[in-house]
């Protein structure tokens, strides 16, 4: 019997939109409680969490940590075009780019 490489069998589970919730306060991914928090001077800088995804072990039965925060960016992002008018920028919003951050450091969307 052939052994299924250690890659192959560790499938995550699939990342869909509805795992999101979404408001002018932020995003979060249900399942993990991820979530990023926007700055209240400019909501393309913020913070980001993991939630449980810092927790769980790689196996077959957990979100991909990377996935989940590919998407909550990639759902504010589209969430910011859609609902500019919540966001007036009283300075501007011009900031040096800073890297997506998992570890509790400031994140900025594109970054």
């Amino acid at each position: 019997m052939a052994s299924i490489p250690e890659q192959e069998s560790m499938a995550s589970i699939l990342v869909t939109r509805d795992q999101f919730n979404i408001t002018p306060q932020g995003i979060t991914h249900k399942p993990t409680d991820a979530s990023f928090v926007p700055h209240c001077g400019d909501p393309r800088y913020g913070f980001t969490r993991l939630g449980r995804l810092e927790c769980e072990v790689p196996s077959r039965d957990n979100y991909d940590p990377e996935v989940v925060k590919k998407m909550l960016m990639q759902l504010w992002a589209e969430y910011l075009a859609a609902n500019s008018d919540l966001f007036q920028q009283a300075d501007g919003g011009h900031r040096e780019s800073e890297n997506l951050s998992s570890d509790g450091r400031h994140a900025k969307l594109g970054g």
